[in-house]
């Protein structure tokens, strides 16, 4: 890619993080009835179970909502379950709405013209410690962070006592002149549940906190950051001890930390599986600080001020495995950082046929990586294409083309660096410094 166009991209993304609600809504955040046929069809379903109106909410933007949607999520909950909902309006939400029982709930709005308020300083919607989140959907919603800003614990949707077996769907979370908490927080076991095409825009805490479990998806969407790139901003975070996870075709964008797998004094991640997603200009693009089992295939990461993927110093008995896709572009914002593409301090991985290119700094840093193959990769208009260490190594069949300095070899024993092209800048074809 050429340098006009990644500036074209970045001042893209640029744009989008400044364009605010108007592109977040445009990007497939549409109503549920948008034509005449789907409407007739969606009726009888917009007149069931519980309407916030028949509870006395107004939906005007003016008056106090809370009374009357707590009241309709109390009498569904009483009843055993059903599902609560908020037609097309704007609700003023003044304190948090809690699920104070584990009944089987559907929380559903008319999509974007439905429009949630939030104003305190706490959660929206709430299941405290020792309810589970259990078999319930919150679908077609959009949430507006107003009047106050939020701490990072303020989050959109907070589960404390967990979530399993749950559906987050077609959601918009933004803010425009306060400060926004963060998205969905769970606490205890996240399991079997999903994240679909939901949009989180100008997030200030983080989007997506995972603590333990198993089969969690993430499935589309965009997460992006308020811009502060405060350290508590984070698109996604596996705190621990979770098997299964997805993510999938989902942009995480201008943020501290794109991604992050990992945190001291937590179990390790067991396995990750990222596809098709994006990170960029952040601090830190793909964060991972355990020893789980990542696996990367066709991303983009790019961007970001120290590092585009790391397996940092606390991931000895960690493997990567990065397939296709762009590691590039390191330094592009020119902020403070090392400018780096991938960096493993510890751990094994494979990286197979991949793009490591205009990295600043070095495209690919080893530390006390071993039992590693790089492998098919075209690395190009780096400062360093690549700094070798560890042991137990294979570097063959790559093209080094237009770096600052080719390939630098600390590497240790049991080693096969063969079969690589080095052309352009520096002069040197032969170009590995030992």
């Amino acid at each position: 890619m050429t340098n006009e166009v990644n500036r074209t991209r970045r001042g893209l993304v640029t744009s989008a993080l400044t364009a605010g609600v108007g592109l977040a809504a445009g990007a497939g955040f549409t109503l549920v009835t948008d034509s005449p046929a789907g409407a007739a069809a969606a009726a009888p379903l917009l007149t069931e179970g519980y309407s916030v109106r028949r509870f006395g909410a107004q939906g005007d933007g003016k008056a106090d909502d809370t009374r009357a949607a707590q009241a309709a999520i109390d009498a569904a909950l009483k009843a055993g379950g059903g599902r609560i909902h908020f037609p097309a309006g704007r609700y003023r939400i003044t304190r948090s709405l809690r699920f104070p029982s584990m009944e089987r709930v559907d929380v559903t709005g008319d999509g974007a013209s439905s429009t949630l308020l939030h104003e305190n300083d706490e959660p929206l919607l709430i299941w405290p410690e020792g309810v589970s989140c259990r078999e319930v959907s919150v679908r077609h919603l959009r949430v507006q962070s107003t009047t106050h800003d939020k701490s990072p614990e303020a989050a959109v949707i907070s589960c404390l006592g967990g979530v399993e077996r749950s559906l987050f769907h077609h959601l918009l979370f933004f803010a425009d002149s306060v400060r926004s908490g963060s998205g969905i927080l769970t606490q205890q076991v996240a399991d079997t549940t999903t994240l679909e095409s939901c949009i989180m825009w100008r997030i200030g805490g983080t989007g997506l906190r995972v603590a333990r479990g198993s089969e969690v998806r993430v499935i589309g969407g965009r997460i992006t950051g308020d811009g502060s790139l405060r350290k508590e901003n984070i698109g996604i975070h596996l705190v621990g001890d979770n098997g299964g996870v997805h993510v999938v075709t989902t942009d995480l964008i201008g943020l501290h930390t794109s991604m992050r797998i990992g945190e001291r004094g937590h179990a390790s991640n067991r396995e990750v599986f990222i596809t098709h997603t994006t990170f960029d200009s952040s601090v830190h693009g793909l964060w991972q600080s355990d020893n789980a089992y990542t696996s990367i295939a066709g991303c983009w990461a790019a961007s970001c001020d120290e590092e585009q993927i790391l397996l940092d110093e606390n991931c000895a008995g960690a493997i990567l495995s990065v397939a296709g896709g762009t590691i590039f572009n390191g330094g592009a914002y020119g902020r403070p950082g090392s400018h780096h593409g991938l960096v493993v301090r510890a751990g094994r991985f494979t990286l197979t046929g991949a793009s490591i290119r205009d990295n600043k700094g070095t495209g690919i840093l080893l530390g006390e990586a071993r039992d590693y193959a790089v492998t098919g990769c075209r690395i190009h208009n780096n400062g360093i294409g690549a700094a070798l260490a560890g042991e137990n190594l294979v570097v063959s069949s790559n093209v080094f083309t237009d770096n600052g300095q080719h390939l630098i070899d600390g590497s240790g024993l049991n080693k096969q660096i063969l079969g690589n092209v080095f052309s352009g800048r520096p002069a040197d074809k032969n170009s590995v410094t030992r």
